[in-house]
């Protein structure tokens, strides 16, 4: 996951704007309604996504994809 962060965090800042987000998460041929839901998922009152925020929506979308299999 921290590997992930720091492919999108394009300018080393240790955050993730809005705009990297997007660009990183098209990059991954993510809709426009994913991309939507994880920036407001995870971003924080700065208006950034920290590693804390995306490492905790990234595992819960893995649980979440998890428990839909079984």
């Amino acid at each position: 996951m921290v590997a992930k962060f720091k492919v999108l965090d394009k300018d080393g800042s240790g955050k993730l704007d809005v705009a990297e987000a997007t660009e990183g998460m098209k990059e991954n041929n993510l809709g426009e309604k994913e991309i939507e839901f994880f920036i407001n998922s995870s971003i924080g009152e700065d208006g950034m996504i920290d590693i804390g925020n995306f490492a905790t929506l990234l595992f819960k979308l893995k649980v979440y994809d998890e428990k839909k299999k079984k």
